[in-house]
């Protein structure tokens, strides 16, 4: 009986000695259970897709059936992100993670340009505002009732034209 090599075996060897001292283990026998979660983490971080081949739960043995339809299909939700982890699928996650980030930096991208256009705007109307003179100014920014009643009070004593 002759056992094939792994299709992985090779990436396998070379991210295990990056990540321990001990032998390489049987990638065939290996399970995440008997790494020290901080080597297994190690791992993930350098290579999820060889971690998730290695280490995911078969799609058929996950009880969650919406998150299989999701495996199977390959197209996930960010609410899949835990469940994804928690079976094994560490390329998949990182990959809603990735989208996760790049939406919160456009939505940043989009507030700083509207804000930079805001400034723009007010930074115009000042400049308008400081070419006009004062009767100019003055006519762009009508006076309130109040205003009226105020200056009235403070240049005649009164209110009205008596």
């Amino acid at each position: 009986m002759t056992v094939e090599r792994h299709p992985l075996l090779d990436r396998f060897v070379r991210v295990w000695m990056q990540v321990s001292k001990k032998p390489v283990p049987n990638i065939y026998k290996i399970k995440k259970t008997d790494m020290p979660i901080t080597q297994l983490e190690r791992m993930i971080e350098i290579d999820p897709e060889l971690s998730q081949a290695i280490f995911s739960t078969p799609v058929e043995d996950i009880n969650d059936g919406q998150l299989q339809q999701h495996i199977l299909d390959n197209s996930f939700w960010m609410e899949d992100e835990q469940k994804l982890l928690e079976h094994g699928y560490y390329n998949s996650a990182k990959t809603i993670t990735d989208a996760k980030i790049r939406y919160e930096q456009e939505k940043m991208n989009k507030e700083i340009e509207a804000s930079r256009k805001r400034q723009e705007a007010a930074a115009k109307e000042r400049e308008r505002k400081a070419k006009m003179s004062l009767g100019e100014r003055m006519m762009s920014e009508p006076l309130t009732p109040a205003q009226i009643i105020n200056n009235q009070m403070k240049y005649h004593g009164h209110v009205g034209n008596v």
